[in-house]
């Protein structure tokens, strides 16, 4: 389907006012839905729907028109640990249909079928070793916020070996500090069980061997008249903290990485 709108966005850029990519779909929402409802085909399939506690939290994203009517969520930056693939399924069950674009490393791009699917959504592609490319990156999700669109980082960069969290890289925040958006703090419980880190695919389910993914999210951070560093400081210690003791950070593992 996917494959299917790509081509429809490219049929459409040719005709006189795209009406697909400028009118039907601009922030191409369409693909992000797609993924989302194989995401749940695909915890029914596998038997692996996570326990997602804190939905509540997400109220004080509510916007209220001035007679009091409640609007949708405000667009924030949703941050979480990252042990295992199964993370990103696990987040998107917390924004459901809303759109989002996740932060992305640009090498993820290379890998067949996934980094298709990462362009053809539109989410941000990032290679930290490239300066260009960071500040791309960075204008990209800028715009996006402004636009509406929530952003999902995953700030240690990369998937956990241990299942314990690291340290987090703050570049992703500015997004968030520059339109003064709040950040979503989630920590997710062992996911790197359900699907381990050397698997392809989840791991077969069991009563015994294999215990159940939990998503809790936090209370909304505000990024406001916050130094870079505090706002690392909350948001990794928020995380960490609703953590079990099999992900918690190990000792003396500093807060912030370059």
């Amino acid at each position: 389907m996917l494959m299917l709108y790509a081509l429809s966005r490219k049929i459409s850029s040719m005709l006189p006012g795209d009406i697909l990519g400028k009118k039907i779909d601009p922030f191409r929402r369409i693909p992000i839905n797609i993924g989302y409802i194989w995401g749940l085909i695909s915890f029914t399939l596998f038997r692996m729907w996570p326990k997602v506690e804190g939905l509540e939290n997400l109220e004080a994203l509510r916007e209220v028109d001035e007679n009091g009517k409640k609007k949708g969520l405000k667009p924030a930056m949703y941050v979480a640990n990252h042990a295992s693939w199964m993370d990103i399924p696990y987040v998107c069950r917390v924004l459901g249909f809303r759109n989002y674009k996740f932060i992305a490393k640009a090498e993820l791009k290379k890998v067949p079928i996934l980094g298709r699917a990462i362009m053809v959504a539109g989410h941000v592609a990032l290679d930290r070793t490239n300066r260009r490319s960071q500040m791309v990156a960075y204008k990209a999700g800028v715009q996006y916020m402004k636009d509406g669109v929530n952003l999902v980082t995953f700030p240690e960069g990369t998937r956990s070996k241990t299942g314990r969290m690291g340290s987090f890289k703050k570049g992703a925040f500015k997004m968030a500090q520059t339109v003064g958006a709040p950040i979503v703090p989630i920590s997710i419980h062992y996911a790197d069980k359900v699907q381990p880190l050397d698997y392809a695919f989840p791991a077969k389910p069991s009563r015994w061997s294999r215990p159940e993914g939990v998503v809790k999210v936090g209370k909304p951070i505000s990024t406001e008249g916050k130094s870079d560093d505090e706002l690392l400081e909350e948001v990794w210690s928020t995380i960490a903290d609703a953590l079990p003791e099999s992900h918690k950070p190990a000792k003396d593992t500093p807060v912030g990485a370059n």
